[in-house]
């Protein structure tokens, strides 16, 4: 498979990936383009991804905005509240309802406790997030094949990225590389949190589990997987100073530029296996 997101085309008017499809999606919306090329102009139909706000409470306590693709918008706000830290990943949400572009989510912790939270402001969200350093103790070991075969299924599965090239995809992976669950989303950290809520929705034990999103690794999506009990992070992407030093500190895994059958294994060695 080309690395490209789009496909040759012959005619006007076909969207990019004219081996699938056109069907109607909440990801996604055809739009008319110029394309100009070395040898022509012409216009074009596309598919382009649609963004779109959402704003999330928790004890009625405004938490985040996101901008995100609109769907999944229950497991978006289940992994959110974990990988923020707000709940650990074994601690039942009491409700979680939509209403129009609000998600209202009731936890057992107390309101005040939300209030004092550290406030954050990054990847056009606002949030409030605990800043502690959770220790990751799973003995889960993984092999090189293993990680280099759920990596490579990233750009596989992602049907939004296929036709819009503007989707971030995340999967959940057992020990054995078999994919348990992805998201698609426009926002990075998004579809890391889908990913996280629909697991827990679905009662895996993330613990025995491992991550692959693409992107870079930065701090923000390894905390993501540290407040979720995982103990692999994983990409085809590069990593950053932050994410390596919070890895070790927490006992994760970061594996990073995996690409062919060659990956970093920047923290965490002891979980890595031979073939």
């Amino acid at each position: 498979m080309s690395d490209q997101w789009f496909s040759e085309r012959e005619e006007k008017d076909v969207t990019f990936r004219k081996d699938e499809e056109n069907i109607s999606s909440p990801f996604y919306v055809p739009m008319e383009c110029l394309e100009i090329t070395e040898n022509s102009k012409q216009h074009i139909t596309v598919d382009v991804i649609v963004e779109e706000k959402f704003e999330l409470f928790v004890n009625n306590v405004h938490v985040t905005t996101f901008f995100a693709s609109p769907y999944e918008l229950e497991e978006l706000a289940l992994g959110f509240i974990v990988c923020e830290g707000f709940i650990g990943p074994e601690i039942q949400v009491d409700s979680i309802k939509i209403e129009d572009r609000s998600i209202f989510c009731e936890i057992e912790i107390n309101t005040p406790e939300l209030e004092e939270l550290t406030h954050l402001e990054r990847c056009g969200t606002t949030s409030f997030r605990k800043d502690v350093i959770k220790h990751i103790n799973s003995d889960t070991k993984f092999t090189t094949d293993t990680i280099i075969h759920a990596v490579s299924q990233l750009k596989e599965l992602g049907r939004t990225w296929h036709r819009t090239g503007g989707a971030h995809t995340s999967i959940i992976y057992n020990n054995q590389g078999e994919v348990l669950f992805f998201c698609e989303d426009v926002g990075r950290a998004c579809s890391v949190d889908k990913v996280v809520g629909k697991a827990l929705i679905n009662g895996v034990n993330l613990s025995e589990c491992a991550l692959a999103t693409t992107g870079r690794l930065a701090s923000t999506m390894v905390s993501k997987a540290m407040n979720a009990g995982i103990p692999l992070i994983s990409s085809k992407g590069a990593t950053v100073r932050e994410s390596v030093e919070l890895a070790d500190k927490a006992g994760m895994t970061l594996v990073a530029f995996v690409r062919g059958k060659d990956l970093y294994v920047y923290a965490g060695e002891r979980r890595i296996k031979n073939k």
